[in-house]
């Protein structure tokens, strides 16, 4: 999902126990057609390479987008939005981000960027978003392997490591 101008309304569909949300580091590098490439790895990881501009963290997230109708992966490496989310969830009030609507409202274009999120009132997900749900059949850990979330998944080998819970 990428953050238009104005508002971006969507709903949180997954969590860190079902692997719908993940956390690590992005790096941008160079590819061999002149593009950039981004690379993910693991918090306490080393990066795979180094990189000319410093990796920032992120949190990338299942989300049912409002505007597109369908489900998407958000990835936030805005430290404000991160922190902002993680607050909500620890919330006595708000708790679990995936029982409301969530808007993220951004404005401006390159370094006059801002964002803002506010919570919507908790409220039921609709048939809609369970269906969709249902249906979905994404990997957000191919994401650190520079795949795509959306492929069919490939058996992997048991990972016992448990990384921090964001919510």
């Amino acid at each position: 999902m990428k953050l238009t101008q104005g508002a971006n309304q969507f709903r949180i569909v997954g969590s860190s126990d079902d692997g719908g949300v993940i956390q690590g580091m992005l790096g941008w590098a160079n590819s061999a057609d002149g593009g950039r490439r981004p690379h993910r790895w693991k918090i306490g990881e080393d990066a795979p390479m180094s990189f000319e501009e410093k990796p920032k963290q992120f949190l990338a997230m299942l989300v049912y987008n409002y505007d597109e109708e369908r489900i998407q992966v958000l990835e936030l490496t805005q430290a404000k939005l991160r922190q902002e989310l993680i607050t909500l969830a620890k919330d006595e009030d708000w708790g679990d981000p995936r029982k409301y609507d969530l808007k993220i409202v951004r404005n401006g274009e390159g370094l006059e960027t801002s964002y803002a999120m506010t919570p919507s009132p908790h409220k039921k997900r609709s048939d809609e978003i369970n269906a969709a749900v249902k249906a979905m059949k994404i990997n957000l850990e191919a994401l650190f392997t520079g795949d795509d979330p959306f492929a069919e998944p490939t058996p992997a080998p048991e990972d016992n490591a448990k990384e921090e819970d964001p919510f």
